[in-house]
């Protein structure tokens, strides 16, 4: 269990366009993550003394004199302290020196391997935090701060810095890997040129295309064709080999996550993970289709090989005529799931703005009404149509979408494969709206893009133990070459152990996760450190367990789970060591390491 502290009152320091109020994130970020913990306010520091081996200061905090004095006691007698965005006024506990503030830059790879910067492979973009110079603590990875006339690069700064003080230690993100993650997720506001009244979902993106983007080598002729292609003077085919291959907000929340697990492993503690899916699983994957036109002919031929491939997979349709009832019935009868695609001005309610929340309710109820449901619960728009920043979530809310996908292409746009939750970051308190964001990787591989595309992208989201999610039109399979894309994505994904979703899955089982609390047993425990209680609000079939284990000691073979002993395998995640078991959870249960 770790401790949280945040000021969800306090804005963060600095202007620009980043949240203002992107703190109580943290709180998505590891509540995903399967991380038990607890929120606490500032004044935790001199409320009694904490006992948790771990503090995390989710923000650049205001501190009194007492509550720093407080921070700087727990760190002496043994506590490790994690710092975010700034020292809070700590500098000499943090082992650094404090020069301003960090609006934007570029983490650097290290020179020397890491438990914590593993996740460093190339340059990542963060925004907000401060400039900090390593004193006394040693610095684990640098960065390169933005700054003006136009974006000019500054000098490089020390980023992460570890430091010991008494018998704790204390570890300082500089850059505010919280700001940054959220900001990345959710974009900044789209406003459409006239008289069009939406625009392409990645023109919210923050990354820079060119500069966060990396290039893809295809040298096999037969995975660079698309039909979107021009060709050079020799006829070759030519296409844009920078992607957003890397998925950067990932990156960031794996630094954080690092940093967890190797504080407390480093000094012997076990902390219980619920890993994101069950059985073990490393990553999953998802296939969506737009309906684009709703071609009965097609929809029957991409039916007929996703059953041949036994691919369950998600029908994002237009409540237009095309589908017919009977289409309906066969898809809703087999594994797939009929999900809206919204599509701007398809109700025929011309008083109204073509893009507005009524045009949009007209068309679920209409999708309802030809489909037979009585509710849908995912959608992607036609076009990746957006307007504004998080007005669009606010309507899937009000009439229960519970998971949207418009948000993707081009790689990883909004920087992440995995699932999470929107917040409004403009007022204090943080509230989140209960709408899943599931990003996609690219449009119809051979289509618009190469197929040579594929296989990078989906291990990075094989990497990242994220969501790798396909989207293909049924309008494209007049394409042989669409159907081969189809059948080699199916296959690869399978060949890397994920298995194929759809969307109303991974939201069931997502939501469900989220209702499993992990917390310490209220009675006496003999090993208090190795003890926790889990609690499940509903039934999770085969869930994954991982304990952590101490950075030096042996590796377990068996756990038990309500005094049964159960048999556990060693398994490496984000770089450390755990003790995996898989089990059904319902209602309450008890977890600890053997004795000895």
């Amino acid at each position: 269990m770790i401790g949280v502290i945040v000021n969800p009152e306090q804005p963060r320091r600095g202007n620009g366009e980043l949240p203002a109020y992107a703190s109580p994130y943290i709180g998505e970020i590891l509540r995903h993550a399967g991380i038990p913990f607890a929120l606490l306010p500032p004044r935790a520091l001199i409320d009694g003394p904490l006992t948790t081996p771990l503090i995390v200061l989710a923000q650049d905090l205001d501190l009194s004199p007492e509550q720093k004095e407080g921070a700087a006691e727990y760190v002496r007698r043994g506590g490790n302290l994690v710092g975010i965005a700034g020292a809070s006024g700590m500098d000499e506990l943090f082992g650094v020196r404090t020069d301003g503030l960090l609006e934007e830059g570029y983490l650097q790879p290290p020179h020397a391997p890491h438990p914590i910067t593993g996740a460093l492979g190339r340059e990542t973009h963060v925004f907000g935090g401060s400039r900090v110079t390593a004193i006394k603590g040693t610095a684990l990875a640098r960065v390169a701060p933005l700054q003006p006339p136009p974006q000019a690069e500054g000098a490089v700064l020390d980023a992460i810095v570890a430091n010991q003080a008494g018998r704790g230690r204390t570890l300082l993100f500089a850059p505010d890997l919280i700001a940054s993650v959220l900001h990345i997720h959710q974009g900044k506001t789209v406003v459409p040129q006239p008289p069009r009244e939406s625009a392409g979902a990645p023109s919210a993106s923050i990354l820079d295309p060119d500069r966060d983007g990396d290039p893809i080598q295809i040298d096999d002729i037969d995975d660079l064709y698309y039909s979107g292609a021009e060709s050079d003077e020799h006829g070759r085919t030519q296409y844009n080999r920078r992607v957003l291959l890397a998925p950067m907000a990932d990156i960031l929340r794996e630094l954080l996550l690092r940093a967890i697990f190797h504080l407390l492993s480093s000094v012997g503690e076990t902390l219980p993970v619920l890993w994101y899916w069950p059985r073990g699983l490393d990553s999953i994957a998802h296939m969506s289709h737009d309906s684009d036109g709703n071609r009965v002919n097609l929809g029957w031929t991409l039916f007929d090989l996703l059953q041949e491939l036994g691919v369950p997979s998600t029908w994002c349709t237009m409540p237009v005529p095309g589908y017919r009832r009977e289409f309906y019935d066969t898809l809703i009868q087999s594994t797939s799931e009929i999900a809206l695609h919204y599509a701007t001005g398809n109700a025929p309610l011309r008083e109204d703005h073509r893009w507005s929340q009524m045009d949009f309710d007209w068309q679920y109820d209409a999708l309802c009404y030809e489909t037979g449901l009585t509710d849908i619960v995912s959608n992607k728009n036609h076009g990746l149509a957006w307007q504004g920043r998080l007005e669009f979530y606010h309507w899937c809310r009000a009439k229960g979408i519970q998971i949207e996908q418009s948000r993707g292409d081009r790689g990883f746009t909004f920087g992440t494969s995995h699932p999470w939750l929107p917040m409004e970051d403009d007022r204090p308190g943080g509230e989140f709206i209960d709408v899943l964001a599931l990003c996609f990787l690219s449009q119809d591989f051979t289509v618009v893009c190469p197929h040579g595309f594929m296989r990078p992208l989906v291990d990075q989201c094989h990497a990242a133990y994220g969501v790798a999610h396909a989207l293909y039109h049924p309008s494209h399979l007049e394409d042989p070459e669409c159907e081969r894309s189809i059948r080699e994505t199916v296959a690869y994904a399978r060949s890397l152990g994920m298995e194929w979703w759809t969307s109303e899955e991974i939201n069931t089982w997502e939501r469900a996760r989220r209702r499993v609390a992990i917390t310490r047993p209220t009675g006496g425990s003999p090993r208090p450190g190795s003890n926790f209680t889990i609690n499940a609000g509903d039934t999770l079939k085969e869930a994954t367990l991982l304990l952590l284990l101490p950075q030096n000691g042996n590796a377990p073979s068996e756990i038990l789970l309500d005094g049964n002993t159960v048999q556990a395998n060693t398994v490496e995640r984000y770089g450390h060591r755990f003790a995996q078991v898989t089990a059904d959870l319902a209602g309450e249960a008890e977890i600890s390491l053997p004795t000895g």
